[in-house]
């Protein structure tokens, strides 16, 4: 009867993965950065691997894969390079008239420095937990440890990854700053115990707890291209001379707006660095093999919920600083500014806490390995993303912040301490293939496709959510080398040539509406991104026994060689006593090391 349930059980399973392959063009919206980089083999596999799980990697991909580990103690030591080149070109729309447009295109109307021109990231970026700060690139080692008991159907292992990661750096006068001159965001599993069990020779299941951080960095230039915001320079410049004694220091004091602000001057820079420290998660994994030619794997991976805390930094400019000063220079002006809460003070800088909620969405992956003879292996995987549990960003902050306060006059309903930014991510559902070929006992080659789209709406789109739909093409190796050492490499590419944000098509980056200030700074300009993404990783997989013997014989080595560069550095030293006389005293030395004088 158990047999029975559960060949119904797979029957279902194999049918909805069917429906849900031939369902992919209509409803897949998919993955923002999650696995990019995690296993060599998986990412060789594209990973297509939830059915053929990638040995200690089973920790994140299908913890009932942890049935397959051999017995004893098993070590694995990883490696993993990603790269990020991330261009971005904006061109003005031909269409769009400019500020002020409802008059037409206006006579010497300022031009929007950032149109014709282009960059390209000129690194990633990356938290390194005991450095405690972030650096200008981006590397992942992983490590992992398996036991089993002789015949024993139980394997327990830990292990550590970064689950999800992404970021990139520009220079600080780069067009992008106005989009995102930074950005870091990555999950770390530091620590997940895990458990495999067979239930019997076809069945196993597993489950595995993640305990991670999560880090994120965000810098920026501000800027809001708006007619208002136009509107305050024009008014400075016609009023720079207009001076009536007694009454303008009363009412509205010359230059208005303290001279105005230009729509494509950034009046600020924003910094927010943020951090949780312990944010868990688990996965669920099964792993079937009814046939001898068919394997099945299933996993659930639960969300991850951080309450990210960190500090926020916004520094001001000059004029910006001569606007905030202007609103509290006369009595008719602090009414007014007290009536709409508005800043009436200079400030260079405003800094505090911040904090903000991030949700990592749970998963379900499933996926089948087809081996037609005992070399070669067809593997196919889908993956279900649950992302619209991501409606916003919302990071709080400890008190009133000035842009904000003044945002609020052109729409902005979110409030004086509250930066929001409507996301309303769709679910993700992407797909994926493999083929594993058997060359020799020793050597295995590998290769995947993958397939993610984006589950960014492009009505939402920005240069901080920059992942677009993606191609993914994955190539390795396995290699079983003696004494039980297995190496696998991976190399993987994820691209997309061209990624566009017309000019007025997303709120969060290009809108003209008068009314959505909030991030627009590229009002008027087309956007359009090329995206790639090189991987390359490797893994080493030894039994614990010969990782401590190596470490042993490396040590010896070590010692041996210490001991000989002693021996050949004394030689000449003893040649130089010798030549000037010193021989007989240092064997007197040696003979009476109780006489302290002789010693000296």
């Amino acid at each position: 009867m158990f047999t029975l349930d559960i060949r119904r059980l797979w029957l279902l399973s194999f049918l909805s993965l069917t429906a849900i392959f031939f369902l992919t063009g209509t409803l897949a919206h998919a993955a923002f950065n999650e696995q990019i980089a995690i296993d060599p083999k998986a990412i060789s596999m594209a990973n297509a691997c939830t059915a053929d799980p990638p040995g200690l990697g089973s920790i994140h991909y299908n913890p009932a894969g942890l049935s397959k580990m051999p017995e004893g103690k098993m070590f694995s030591q990883g490696f993993i390079l990603p790269w990020l080149d991330i261009t971005r070109k904006f061109e003005a729309d031909p269409e769009w008239e400019g500020i002020f447009n409802q008059w037409g295109p206006q006579e010497g109307q300022e031009h929007d420095p950032v149109a014709g021109t282009e960059d390209t990231n000129s690194s990633g970026h990356l938290y390194l937990p005991i450095y405690d700060g972030w650096v200008n690139f981006l590397a992942g080692p992983s490590a992992g440890l398996s036991y089993r008991k002789p015949e024993s159907r139980w394997v327990f292992a830990v292990g550590n990854y970064a689950s999800y990661a992404g970021g990139f750096n520009y220079d600080s006068d780069s067009p992008v700053s106005y989009g995102g001159r930074t950005l870091g965001m990555q999950h770390l599993i530091y620590a997940a115990p895990a458990a495999s069990y067979k239930l019997n020779d076809d069945l196993a299941i597993g489950m595995s707890v993640g305990m991670g951080q999560t880090a994120m960095r965000m810098r920026m230039n501000a800027r809001a291209v708006n007619e208002m915001v136009g509107l305050t320079r024009v008014l400075g410049d016609a009023t720079q001379d207009l001076h009536i004694p007694i009454l303008s220091e009363l009412t509205l004091p010359p230059p208005w707006f303290g001279g105005g602000a230009s729509p494509y001057e950034s009046p600020a820079n924003l910094e927010i660095n943020a951090r949780d420290d312990f944010s868990p998660n688990y996965n669920l994994g099964m792993l079937w093999a009814p046939k001898p030619w068919l394997d099945y794997g299933l996993t659930y991976q639960s969300e991850t919920k951080t309450d990210l805390n960190g500090k926020y930094i916004i520094n001001y400019s000059p004029q910006w600083q001569k606007m905030m000063a202007w609103q509290g220079s006369s009595p008719l002006l602090l009414i007014v500014s007290g009536m709409f809460q508005l800043p009436t003070q200079a400030v260079a800088q405003q800094a505090g806490s911040v904090t903000s909620e991030n949700i990592f969405p749970q998963r379900v992956q499933t996926g089948i390995a087809l081996k037609p003879n005992k070399r070669l292996k067809f593997l196919f995987d889908v993956n279900w993303s649950d992302w619209s549990s991501t409606q916003e960003n919302n990071f709080q902050t400890d008190q009133d912040v000035q842009l904000l306060q003044l945002l609020k006059m052109l729409g902005y309903t979110g409030g004086h301490r509250n930066l929001i930014v409507p996301r309303k991510l769709k679910d993700t559902i992407s797909w994926g293939t493999a083929i594993e070929f058997q060359a020799t006992q020793k050597l295995e080659l590998r290769c995947g496709y993958e397939w993610r789209p984006t589950s960014v709406r492009p009505e939402l789109a920005d240069l901080l959510y920059f992942i677009p739909d993606l191609h993914n093409v994955g190539v390795g190796a396995g290699v079983k080398l003696p004494h039980g050492v297995v190496l696998d490499v991976g190399f993987g590419l994820l691209w997309n040539s061209s990624y566009k944000i017309p000019n007025n098509s997303s709120t969060n980056s290009t809108s003209t509406d008068f009314w959505k200030p909030l991030g627009n700074t590229y009002a008027g300009i087309d956007i359009e991104q090329e995206t790639y993404i090189y991987v390359a990783a490797a893994k080493v997989t030894v039994p614990f026994h010969a990782f401590i013997e190596h470490q042993k014989h490396l040590m010896h080595k070590q010692h041996e060689a210490v001991g000989h560069l002693i021996h050949l550095l004394k030689k000449p030293v003893d040649l130089l006593k010798k030549s000037f006389g010193g021989g007989e005293k240092i064997e007197e030395t040696a003979a009476t090391p109780g006489d302290s004088k002789t010693h000296e």
